[in-house]
């Protein structure tokens, strides 16, 4: 019976060390496909780091080496055999990019059938070796089957703006391709410097690449500047551009370049001013941001000849199948007055300005299929008609993407919310970027498949990428602060077909965090910013509030707009309201400081989720929060509209009496963001016969503050159905401004009907 007992426990005890389980414990990023980890580890000491490869360039152990020295500390021998084999077959039966990893007493074996599935083998075995006090390295035992999500999973960066070395152009692909990132959108020319040796026209880097000053006076308010002493600027050779695609190549990471048109053209249109339109005044290389009017004469041939150089000599150096040619923020203005513009909008028959750029970029786009290659472009591409095979970015939020993909175009989802890094990912006054708040749960937990894509079309959605403007960012290590942590966000959103809880994938974060330090990278720091979200229910005029934060400390709130404290109520679950609030909430230190509060001011009043029309439409990146932005019952988030007046006519569903209307604008000039001019409050019973009930009269404002202008009316009580309400735009930037002459944007918050 003894023994019996003995053989039974025996078989228990070797059941338990070789039964296969799924762990959440191993701090992997992206998480993959499917893990299984048994119990136990393998044991190396330096004497068994030998490393197998198998039908595999020798230059791959050269950069395996070199990924896991820098971290671990340790360095692979190579020879026939060895306890790590890595193999590629072109037969094995996994997806693209993708591969097999098994660690066991017998050793380490990683597969592939391609050049990414082996760098991306490498790079999870990386995270996965430790090495304990006696040098002894240690990996899991693990069976690992791995591939990726989209096929493009990429990172934007802007050189224009500010100019990298080659050297921080490679690093910025080594944390690529530590967190499985495959596409690199290269952001080379802009209003503000050409960075591309194009030898056919010199004049692009020794004129283009150069602007008279640093310039961007809000990075040097914060002290992140060099001084104006000296001219501000740089270019790649083309032998430095070879250099860097092929460092991409073997990190499996494609380079799409950026040939920006037709606007954001300055630098280029400074160097060679022939092809701009000869109506159009002078130009500059611009030391701000924003957008100038260097765009391209589109009823030039000469425009098309110089295009189609420029990009002859660019498809030498990049063999990659996609071309960016922007296409975004065209100032079309001076094509409306350019005689040559005029003729050609006739030829071609195009019946408006958004035509015209349609002809522009189908005309490049057949250049480029002529030469084996696809145009890929912003999604203001979609304007006056898309060009036949083109791919279509979407940065104005999905809207763009949405429409792309329904009409069967492929598209890569990078929408300014969340996924534009140059914006601060915490409230620290000193942090460089953009103001405006993308945290890194904001990257991680937004949906990037929109449920308005019907599921047939869903495939056209090839990718998610983080875009990096560097505006705000002059030197490599603000570009590592706004990447970090980030970067994880949007690896593991490409990469791993579902999302994980975010407790989860915050704590293997957090893991990360210590090992940047061996990279000499100071990561952004984890925000304290509090998210209010108001889902209202128009219905029963209530609302519901959830607060989501990245932390997981306490957050404390109130809903009388007083200031919270640690006597304040402590958020546990969500919650309904029925009445108006001001709620502040926020989340306190260790040392009991409070780094921002964050606030919203929610009113139920008479227009409360009514329906409006708006005679101008808004932009889809400033959408106000959906299809009722203007009456949705929240104050703070804004409905956007270009050079237009914000003209909405709010049916309150029934004949209503109001005594009251509020209206609210943003007035930010130098974000280009102007109150409005006049402002005019209509009633109407019928919607025919309108009578105005108050006028305001501000006249431009002349400023450099952000701030909110309130117009609030009250008067005699009036039966009315409709309201409606017309404010101004100063349209364009007046003269004192920095931009005078480019479009002005009108941002109009909540209508408030009492």
């Amino acid at each position: 019976m003894r023994h019996f007992l003995l053989i039974v426990i025996a078989g228990v005890l070797l059941a338990a060390c070789t039964t296969k389980q799924k762990v959440e414990e191993l701090n992997l990023i992206p998480y993959p496909v499917e893990l299984e980890q048994a119990e136990g580890a393998l044991l190396l000491s330096s004497a068994d780091l030998n490393v197998s490869l198998q039908n595999i360039d020798p230059a791959f152990g050269q950069y395996l080496n070199g990924l896991v020295k820098q971290e671990s500390g340790i360095e692979f021998k190579f020879s026939e055999t060895g306890k790590i084999r890595f193999e590629l077959n072109q037969d094995l039966d996994v997806k693209n990019e993708g591969y097999l990893l098994s660690i066991s007493n017998q050793g380490v074996t990683a597969k592939a059938k391609d050049q990414g599935g082996l760098v991306y083998a490498a790079q999870t075995l990386r995270q996965l070796i430790s090495v304990d006090e006696n040098n002894v390295v240690k990996i899991p035992f693990l069976e690992i089957t791995d591939y990726p999500r989209f096929k493009w999973r990429g990172m934007h960066f802007d050189v224009s703006r500010h100019f990298f070395t080659v050297n921080e152009i490679k690093r910025f692909l080594d944390y690529m391709a530590m967190n499985k990132l495959n596409t690199f959108h290269w952001h080379l020319m802009d209003d503000q410097g050409w960075r591309l040796e194009i030898k056919k026209y010199p004049k692009l880097t020794e004129i283009g690449a150069w602007r008279e000053k640093v310039g961007f006076e809000a990075n040097q308010k914060k002290g992140l500047n060099t001084a104006n002493t000296e001219p501000y600027g740089g270019f790649y050779t083309q032998d430095q551009v070879k250099d860097i695609v092929a460092y991409a190549a073997q990190r499996n990471i494609t380079v799409v370049p950026e040939i920006e048109l037709p606007g954001h053209s300055a630098a280029a249109l400074v160097a060679y001013p022939e092809y701009y339109c000869d109506n159009a005044g002078d130009l500059e290389i611009w030391d701000q941001a924003g957008v100038s009017a260097g765009v391209y004469c589109a009823g030039k041939e000469s425009t098309f000849q110089f295009l189609e150089d420029v990009l002859a000599e660019t498809l030498e150096l990049f063999p990659a199948e996609f071309i960016h040619i922007g296409g975004d923020e065209t100032p079309k203005d001076t094509w409306l007055a350019c005689p040559d513009c005029r003729k050609r909008m006739e030829a071609e028959g195009a019946h408006d300005e958004h035509e015209l750029q349609s002809y522009f970029v189908k005309r490049i786009e057949k250049y480029l299929n002529a030469n084996g290659r696809r145009l890929i472009g912003w999604d203001e591409i979609l304007d006056g008609g898309l060009a036949p095979n083109a791919a279509v970015m979407s940065w104005r939020g999905v809207a763009g993407g949405i429409k792309a993909a329904q009409a069967g175009h492929d598209v890569v989802m990078t929408p300014m919310f969340p996924y534009y890094f140059n914006h601060t990912q915490n409230h620290r006054e000193e942090s460089p970027g953009h103001p405006g708040i993308r945290t890194l749960r904001d990257v991680y937990t937004f949906p990037v498949i929109p449920a308005d894509i019907s599921e047939g079309n869903r495939a056209h959605i090839i990718g998610v990428q983080g875009n990096m403007w560097s505006e705000y960012m002059p030197k490599f290590k603000h570009i590592e602060y706004n990447l970090f942590p980030r970067v994880y966000a949007i690896a593991e959103v490409g990469w791993s077909p579902a999302q994980r809880p975010w407790e989860e994938f915050y704590g293997r974060v957090q893991s990360k965090l210590k090992t940047l330090e061996k990279y000499n990278i100071i990561p952004g720091d984890i925000s304290y910013h509090v998210g209010i979200n108001v889902e209202p229910n128009y219905a029963d005029k209530s609302a519901k509030i959830e607060f989501i934060a990245e932390r997981p400390d306490p957050i404390f709130f109130e809903t009388d707009g007083s200031t919270p404290t640690k006597a304040s109520q402590i958020y546990s679950e969500s919650f309904v309201i029925n009445k108006n609030v001001h709620i502040k909430a926020c989340q306190f230190k260790e040392n009991g400081e409070v780094n921002m509060i964050s606030e919203k001011e929610i009113k139920f009043h008479k227009a409360f989720g009514k329906p409006y029309e708006l005679k101008h439409a808004y932009a889809p990146q400033y959408d106000g929060g959906g299809k009722y932005g203007l009456t949705n019952g929240f104050l703070g988030v804004m409905v956007g509209v270009e050079e237009k007046p914000v003209d909405v006519n709010i049916d309150l569903g029934e004949v209503t009496e109001v005594s009251k209307i509020t209206t609210r604008f943003k007035n930010q000039p130098m974000g280009w963001v102007f109150g409005p001019k006049e402002v005019r409050y209509l009633v109407s019973l019928d919607g025919e016969n309108y009578t105005e009930v108050a006028v305001f009269s501000p006249g431009v404002i002349e400023s450099d503050v952000n701030e909110v202008l309130e117009y609030p009316k009250e008067f005699e009580p009036v039966q009315a159905k409709y309201v409606k309400i017309v404010a101004e735009s100063v349209g364009v930037c007046p003269d004192w401004h920095p931009a005078a002459g480019g479009k002005a944007w009108l941002f109009s918050d909540e209508i408030i009907v009492e």
